[in-house]
């Protein structure tokens, strides 16, 4: 690749790579880069060799996709002379000049049925291939690696479900048709579906609003990616939604001391699973962050005991945070250092390692069984609220608080030497034992 200047003007030059050469039969390709700054030519030349290897590829791999080939080549060969790519009807409705223009960009040596894709991709001849919705969903996977990157398998699965369903139950209402014709109407039919599920059978206006905030997400994402004009027809369709509806109780404490740390209260739930649950008491732990914690992050035989949360990649196991603010030291005292070392003594987490969903499956079931909830809408993550208010009433300073629960807060770090110290100190308070 290499850019000259003739009459004040820089030019990309480039010979035809013999991989190529069956597509396009000329020896050499010079185009005109429209600047007199060596600087923009630089980067335009760039830009113009990324785009001719593009419309190359597509035109070696027309015979087999077919349409779709032609067009991304179309799309690409008018881009490397500097034009966006229009429809046919966008180009004939535009100014007569511009129209003289791509006309004469069209080399007159370019007549065989390969280089017609040049004439399509000047004059909009190529058509639009058909995208369905689940193929969309497809690509935009395929298109965001990043998005998945430290995440262990499980986390993998419980990120890409909620997409998943929001492009399913898109396509159960207006089936899996071409992402290029939805229109807002789409979008409005998908609302109304919602609206009649909230209505009818009391699912929660924040469980539509997921789907509408994937689906934006997802259609925005793949038109950003893609570089295309895509339409998203998903903005601003979120239900009014009920705050106290969503919120999750917390246990209370009379609840917790005479009803979950009673002997023998789980039944015949196994010794594991209740375990879990007695370190999450003392701790405010999501029941994520303990479950997929490894043997070595439990630091029992120390002045202050205490149980570590942070990210790791050990080969192909890898735990992923929620936020970065939740790596954190949180002491143990009370039922949950008991219960911690007990389960340390057991080879620590093991049939719940890194499946927090299967353990919430089997802990819920035996709280409904043996009478454990203290309302319908208890779960064991109320454990979670039931320490954060526990330290709110008991007064701890806001900065443990943050810090204990792994939320965000603008504010200096605790120095080393008695962070843990002071927060065992707060937790002391308010534990049971």
């Amino acid at each position: 690749m290499a850019h000259t200047i003739s009459r004040g003007v820089y030019y990309f030059v480039k010979r035809i790579p013999k991989r190529y050469a069956q597509v396009d039969t000329r020896a050499r390709i010079q185009i005109s880069l429209r600047t007199s700054s060596p600087d923009v030519a630089r980067r335009k030349s760039l830009i113009v060799e990324e785009r001719l290897i593009a419309y190359w590829e597509a035109l070696l791999a027309e015979d087999q996709d077919g349409a779709k080939a032609h067009y991304e080549a179309a799309v690409n060969f008018a881009e490397t002379q500097g034009f966006t790519y229009l429809s046919l009807d966008e180009v004939a409705a535009g100014p007569v000049g511009h129209l003289l223009e791509r006309i004469e960009a069209i080399p007159e040596s370019e007549q065989s049925k390969k280089n017609s894709v040049v004439a399509d991709g000047l004059l909009g001849g190529a058509d639009r291939p058909e995208l369905k919705i689940s193929k969309l969903y497809e690509e935009y996977i395929e298109l965001t690696p990043d998005l998945l990157f430290g995440k262990s398998d499980d986390q993998i699965r419980k990120w890409k479900n909620p997409r998943l369903k929001a492009i399913t139950n898109l396509i159960t209402v207006v089936g899996d048709k071409n992402a290029y014709e939805l229109t807002r109407e789409d979008g409005l039919k998908l609302r109304e579906w919602w609206m009649d599920r909230v209505s009818d059978e009391d699912v929660k206006p924040s469980t539509a609003n997921k789907d509408f905030t994937h689906l934006s997400k997802i259609f925005s994402t793949w038109r950003d990616l893609k570089q295309d004009d895509l339409a998203n027809p998903f903005l601003q369709l979120r239900l009014a939604q009920d705050d106290l509806q969503d919120h999750r109780p917390s246990f209370s404490r009379d609840w917790i001391a005479s009803r979950l740390l009673v002997e023998g209260a789980f039944g015949g739930t196994n010794d594991e699973a209740v375990l879990a649950f007695k370190i999450l008491i003392n701790t405010g732990l999501r029941p994520s962050e303990l479950l997929g914690a490894r043997l070595e992050d439990f630091n029992l035989e120390c002045d202050v005991p205490y149980i570590r949360i942070e990210e790791y990649r050990e080969g192909a196991v890898k735990r992923k945070l929620k936020t970065k603010w939740s790596t954190r030291d949180v002491p143990l005292l009370g039922i949950s250092l008991s219960a911690a070392k007990e389960l340390v003594a057991r080879g620590g987490v093991q049939a719940y390692y890194l499946k927090s969903d299967r353990w919430s499956a089997v802990v819920n079931k035996a709280m409904a069984e043996n009478g454990l909830k203290e309302t319908d809408r208890h779960t064991p993550y109320s454990l979670r609220h039931s320490f954060e208010e526990n330290m709110l009433e008991a007064g701890v300073d806001q900065r443990l608080r943050v810090e204990l629960m792994g939320h965000s807060y603008n504010r200096p770090k605790y120095g080393e030497g008695g962070s843990l110290a002071l927060k065992r100190d707060a937790i002391a308070c308010l534990a049971f034992y």
